[in-house]
């Protein structure tokens, strides 16, 4: 008895369903940091993604927007031709790994909120505060020069409330304004500063000992809004107060510091190739920032603590 075996499939077998008629260069989708949601904006604002730079290449550009804060820029254009010269001209390999960290191949964004109709360069006034701006540095992967047909370009990326973050009723949550000792009896507020709420230990305040509860980005006028989640206590009986210890980290002192333009002095957040990491979550303290000296307090659960000015204002 013989047996006939099936012949083996080749492309002409095949019958084409569609044609790539683009690559995506880079996709980011942006959550809401406290709920970790993907993000979302009320009537009348819109969120404006756009890059910056290929390396040190300038190259402003609109990332196109595609729903539940999802934005995508495509390998076209002048992007493409951008990344092709850095590619030709053998600049430094910026692909996430720390062997190859320089700025060579990163492409710059920026994302902002802004109120519907305003552009990123319409100044403070556009700014509703819902959430705090960031820059971010991302390596894109790239196969033979040009980005792959698969997910290897996708990030996910936190922003961080800003001071009219609308919070759920009964949240725990701490507000303060740092400011900065630039001459006697004169401060100033510090832009972009970062905050950490931790729970204290039995010794000595030790920040890199101590449970994370809580993290908050300032904005340009030294505001910080940090939002304690559930797993800031434990246990049935629920205590009256909760001690945390809270920490500052200053950027470097900036000067010429433009108050109409303050997001050009946001600090550029270098992340690696991987889909989420602590850069993107934006927990990740900036190189340069200082570690200022530990404040205790006494919350109250189910409200908002303000914090005193005087008690944070560093030197």
């Amino acid at each position: 008895m013989s047996v006939v075996l099936p012949r083996p499939l080749t492309p002409h077998d095949t019958v084409p369903m569609g044609r790539v008629r683009h690559r995506l260069l880079l996709g980011v989708q942006w959550r809401d940091a406290v709920t970790q949601y993907p993000m979302t904006l009320p009537g009348g604002l819109s969120l404006h993604t756009w890059l910056e730079s290929v390396g040190q290449r300038p190259c402003s550009q609109a990332f196109g927007a595609h729903g539940e804060g999802r934005v995508a820029l495509r390998h076209e254009g002048r992007v493409a031709r951008l990344l092709a010269r850095a590619l030709a001209q053998a600049e430094p390999v910026d692909d996430g790994n720390p062997a190859n960290d320089a700025d060579g191949r990163r492409l710059h964004l920026r994302v902002l909120g802004r109120r519907a109709g305003a552009g990123p360069d319409d100044g403070v006034a556009a700014d509703p505060r819902w959430f705090v701006p960031r820059r971010l540095a991302l390596p894109p992967v790239l196969a033979d020069g040009s980005p792959p047909v698969t997910l290897d370009n996708l990030r996910e990326a936190w922003l961080w409330p800003g001071a009219a973050y609308p919070l759920p009723s009964h949240a725990t949550a701490i507000r303060g304004t740092v400011r900065r000792t630039v001459a006697p009896g004169r401060s100033e507020p510090v832009p972009w500063a970062r905050v950490l709420v931790t729970r204290p230990g039995n010794g000595a305040p030790n920040v890199a000992t101590e449970a994370r509860l809580a993290h908050a980005h300032g904005d340009d006028r030294g505001e910080f809004l940090a939002v304690l989640g559930p797993s800031a206590v434990s246990g049935a009986a629920l205590p009256a107060q909760l001690s945390v210890h809270l920490w500052v980290y200053l950027p470097p002192a900036a000067p010429g510091f433009d108050t109409q333009r303050p997001e050009d002095s946001l600090p550029l957040e270098r992340a690696s190739a991987a889909r989420l990491d602590d850069v993107l979550r934006g927990t990740q303290v900036p190189p340069g920032y200082a570690l200022q000296a530990v404040r205790a307090l006494q919350l109250t659960l189910g409200r908002v603590h303000v914090v005193p000015e005087a008690s944070l204002i560093f030197s």
